[in-house]
């Protein structure tokens, strides 16, 4: 009967040294994914910002100014030729149709957009 108990108690040891080993095993390996999962994480993080700078750059509105200037002909728009919301009405023939003054050194322009002509 001893004989039977130590047996069993021997195989009752071995089985939780066996558990023991697996889970230990686990553990580590889950640690080394987590290790690894956080260098990846901060290389994405690290790619976020290097792309939010590329952002910044591509969006800085010198950049684009200069850009549209050499490509596009754009320039800044002249405040002279801004009009005042109360001046709107003034701009608008009774036919319906709209049109614009130009002032270019004391010259003065029409010009006709939309409506019937």
């Amino acid at each position: 009967m001893i004989r039977a108990l130590n047996v069993l108690a021997f195989i009752v040891a071995s089985v939780l040294a066996v558990a023991l080993y697996i889970a230990k095993t686990e553990a580590q390996e889950a640690r080394e994914r987590l290790a690894e999962m956080q260098s990846d994480l901060a290389e994405e993080r690290r790619q976020i910002n290097v792309l939010r700078v590329d952002i910044a750059h591509l969006e800085d509105p010198d950049r684009l100014r200069a850009l549209a200037r050499q490509y596009l002909g754009f320039e800044p728009l002249d405040p002279r030729r801004e009009v005042a919301m109360s001046d709107l009405p003034l701009l608008i023939e009774p036919h319906g149709r709209a049109y614009a003054v130009s002032q270019e050194e004391g010259d003065e322009t029409v010009v006709v957009a939309g409506g019937p002509q």
